[in-house]
């Protein structure tokens, strides 16, 4: 680590790189990373001939230092690039003729419905990176999952075998295209606050089911449960999420729900949060 602290790249929280274990004391530390930065380290030692520049957001924080080096890239003074999704699509390099994809099932652990549809895209993408001129290109993906379709069907560019093995999928578990979803999540800087809030929601929501039997019989509810990002920006976060295959019920119910928490005491320091068909449920 060049400036010797640890970065959070969601909150942008950051600490000093211990000396020593905080836990046992032992100064015998060592530390490992899998992503540009450990992956620089390693274009240095095996391929020091070779011009490179590392695009990320450690390294375009400043004005126009996105535009530089791309524009070092088109003219031919960067032969490597590495990078973090930001480089996977929207370029055009005639000359690229080789792409290699690292730890390429990375996303499909993000607990997200759309884990496998957003692999797939992200790898369908950066693929097309190359061979877009005269000169044919090759792409090599490297993952810990080679068996999974998405991953497969990347490969093969199959964009009909991967939708038919996504829409099993999706249909199976009930979620969207088959159900509309309405996530509610709470916010607050003090988790105690969060816990209570999210308590008195879950009752509120068991309350308003019961009352009303379309909505026992069109309504599935989920959580409250942390938010997969639990903490961001200094907020305590957590969810609860509404499935329904009727929009409007869907829509009534949360529109009374939503009226209730809104009334009821003790809400206090604590945000609640509307997202009515999520893109991404972090």
């Amino acid at each position: 680590l060049p400036d010797k602290t640890f970065r959070c790249h969601y909150c942008d929280h950051s600490l000093v790189a211990p000396d020593r274990c905080p836990q046992c004391a032992s100064s015998v530390l060592f530390l490992f990373g899998v992503g540009t930065q450990r992956l620089e380290e390693e274009v240095k030692k095996l391929l020091p001939q070779v011009s490179f520049r590392r695009m990320d957001r450690d390294t375009t924080t400043r004005r126009g230092s996105h535009q530089k080096i791309l524009g070092q890239v088109r003219r031919g003074e960067v032969n490597l690039l590495i990078g973090t999704q930001m480089i996977a699509k929207g370029h055009d390099f005639p000359r690229v003729t080789l792409v290699g994809v690292l730890a390429a099932d990375l996303s499909l652990n993000v607990p997200d419905f759309r884990s496998a549809e957003r692999t797939f895209q992200l790898l369908t993408q950066v693929a097309g990176r190359a061979g877009r001129g005269d000169l044919p290109g090759r792409v090599f993906i490297q993952t810990f999952s080679p068996d999974h379709y998405s991953i497969q069907m990347a490969r093969a560019q199959d964009y009909g075998a991967f939708y038919g093995r996504e829409i099993c999928f999706r249909k199976e578990i009930g979620y969207p295209p088959f159900v509309r979803l309405i996530n509610l999540r709470l916010e607050a800087n003090s988790e105690t606050r969060l816990q209570e809030a999210a308590r008195k929601l879950e009752a509120l929501a068991r309350r308003t089911l019961e009352e009303d039997r379309r909505f026992r019989e069109q309504v599935e509810a989920l959580g409250p449960a942390p938010a997969p990002l639990s903490r961001l920006k200094g907020k305590h976060r957590c969810q609860m999420l509404f499935k329904s295959r009727r929009w409007s019920t869907l829509h009534e119910f949360l529109e009374r729900l939503v009226s209730r928490a809104e009334e009821a005491p003790g809400g206090r320091g604590v945000k609640m949060i509307v997202d009515v068909d999520p893109v991404h449920m972090l």
